[in-house]
């Protein structure tokens, strides 16, 4: 019997220039190698070869795959590669890596094949939705979603937004969209009725796709900047982001406000009396996440470094500092490189940038970063320490921990199980802590072995869902390209 490969159809390339100067003249040849796809997966038995067309120049090519059970080949017409996977007779999930190279271009094809164990929890890699600089899943964990992108005979790309069902697998591709038409370039939000946020970066704009491939673009009257939407909850009844309008409160004479939309319909959310270093607010406030049930937003202040985060239980009331208990101002001298004075503030208080997933399901737990400020001996910068924090909404209390050194929280179940990022930038790696009993619980890989059976690459988690059933975590890839974070997730085994 033959089974039909689900397909991930990235089409990526590495452009590799290379010149040739003569008395004459200087001539520009070209090295790239495009692939149809950059991704795909094999059931573990009865699969099909796998085809995928290459476009390289020089037209020569070879590709080698990294592993004995998967075979490459080359068809007749010098332009099809050709992947045969062996069955795969145990339990777990494979993967392997082809490496195509063309002249001195380089590209790679990411495979997986399922093991023989359906009742498993399921792990599948979202590369080929790395064209968006990541995924999106839905506050409850029923969707992830993305967008793939080929290029067309014009060398122009093709998107494809990607719709999965995480419960059933089921993917939905519905619609294809030129870049003329929107200019893709990164996913930002995935809500619970079906629905994939994408901004097109050419034109600030945020479009909206459902699963039949219909799409519209979100739009704020009264506002000199299209809205951008990061976070949905309520069954995707909400959602909140933020846009910039006119405000005679900022010296810039503009300003960004926080914005939460109820069945379509906008409310501007309120600041706070004053910004993260207790001085007046001048470039404002941006809406990032709200909890599964849609009953609490958080955001972040942007004056400049500040990244204090705010929350808001009522959209009727004033914003409050998330860690409240633990938010100090101090008012300091500092002095430019001339040698003039100011007066001014430094704040040690709980901070996030553009993280959009840290907030537990039920909003009990706001995951964040507790973030210390020291003048500098010369007085002209600030000296800055970064722990894992972690603020309770009910209680009111922040716990912060110290024992990985620079760390970032990411995400908590409203239980009290914390993931952590360990470092504040580029975080490819984390682990897994008890705020309740003050425990370490292992790496993320060890605590996912030890709870789901399944072994992940080393990375964070930056979603679990209520039911703990869907776990939405980011890895870095290495590759002949650098290192890229793409994004998996874990699933229930699908039930007849």
């Amino acid at each position: 019997m033959k089974i039909n490969l689900t397909l991930y159809g990235l089409l990526g390339s590495l452009l590799v220039s290379s010149f040739a100067v003569s008395c004459a003249k200087e001539t520009f040849d070209e090295q790239y190698v495009k692939l149809e796809q950059v991704g795909c997966s094999f059931y573990s038995t009865g699969n099909a070869p796998m085809e995928i067309k290459i476009k390289s120049n020089p037209a020569a090519w070879k590709a080698e795959s990294n592993v004995s059970w998967l075979e490459v080949g080359k068809g007749s017409d010098g332009a099809t590669l050709t992947l045969t996977a062996a069955d795969n007779d145990s339990d777990y999930e494979r993967s392997a890596i082809v490496t195509v190279t063309a002249g001195e271009a380089v590209q790679e094809v990411a495979v997986t094949q399922l093991g023989l164990n359906l009742n498993m929890p399921r792990y599948r890699t979202l590369a080929n939705l790395g064209s968006g600089l990541g995924a999106a899943i839905s506050p409850s964990g029923r969707y992830v979603g993305g967008f793939e992108a080929t290029i067309a005979e014009d060398d122009s790309y093709v998107f494809h937004p990607v719709i999965i069902d995480v419960y059933t697998g089921e993917e939905y591709r519905n619609v294809d969209v030129p870049q003329s038409q929107f200019d893709l370039y990164q996913t930002m939000v995935m809500s619970d009725d079906g629905l994939l946020f994408i901004h097109d970066g050419q034109f600030g704009r945020d479009v909206v796709f459902d699963k039949d491939g219909n799409y519209f673009v979100v739009e704020a009257e009264g506002y000199i900047s299209r809205p951008q939407v990061q976070g949905t909850g309520d069954g995707g009844r909400k959602w909140c982001g933020f846009a910039m309008k006119e405000s005679d409160k900022s010296w810039t004479g503009r300003m960004y406000y926080p914005l939460v939309w109820i069945d379509g319909e906008i409310h501007e959310l309120k600041f706070p009396d004053k910004n993260f270093r207790d001085e007046e607010f001048w470039t404002g406030i941006m809406a990032r996440g709200m909890s599964a049930d849609g009953r609490i937003i958080y955001g972040t202040t942007w004056d400049n470094s500040d990244f204090g985060m705010v929350y808001w239980t009522d959209i009727n009331e004033k914003a409050r500092y998330v860690g409240e208990d633990v938010h100090v101002v101090t008012p300091v001298v500092m002095q430019m490189s001339d040698g003039t004075e100011y007066d001014t503030h430094i704040a040690n208080g709980m901070i996030c940038t553009a993280n959009l997933l840290q907030i537990s399901p039920s909003g009990t737990w706001i995951a964040g970063s507790y973030r210390t400020e020291e003048v500098a001996e010369n007085r002209q910068s600030l000296i800055y320490t970064q722990h894992a924090a972690f603020y309770n909404t009910e209680t009111e209390t922040t716990t912060i921990i110290k024992d990985y050194g620079e760390s970032t929280g990411m995400r908590a179940t409203d239980d009290g199980i914390a993931f952590i990022g360990l470092g504040t930038l580029g975080i490819s790696s984390g682990v897994v802590y008890d705020l309740n009993s003050g425990t370490h619980l292992g790496t993320i890989e060890e605590w996912v072995y030890n709870n789901y059976g399944i072994n992940v690459p080393t990375g964070v988690i930056n979603f679990v869902n209520a039911d703990k059933d869907v776990i939405f975590g980011t890895y870095a890839a290495a590759s002949a390209m650098g290192v890229s974070f793409q994004n998996y997730y874990i699933a229930p085994p699908i039930t007849e």
